[in-house]
């Protein structure tokens, strides 16, 4: 079986909805965690990739840790990417 992980950004679930909620939390969690492209995501909007990396459809990718974090990682390194 193939493995390999999931590196997401922000996930807006029960917990960070409230902090994401208070202007100034957010402000704090946007600059740790800068997610240009679409913003924060939903749990629906990741789900699908450890679906797929799991199964019978992937026959190639492991041993990889595949970035869902809207451009976090990209951001952050600095490197012209965004």
């Amino acid at each position: 079986m193939p493995i390999s992980g999931v590196a997401p950004g922000t996930i807006v679930t029960p917990i960070t909805e409230s902090m994401l909620g208070v202007t100034e939390m957010r402000k704090v969690v946007d600059a740790s965690v800068p997610m240009p492209l679409h913003g924060h995501a939903r749990p629906e909007q990741v789900a699908p990739l450890p679906a797929w990396l799991t199964s019978q459809e992937n026959t190639h990718v492991t041993g990889q840790v595949v970035f869902i974090d809207g451009g976090t990682a990209a951001a952050l390194r600095g490197d012209g990417a965004w």
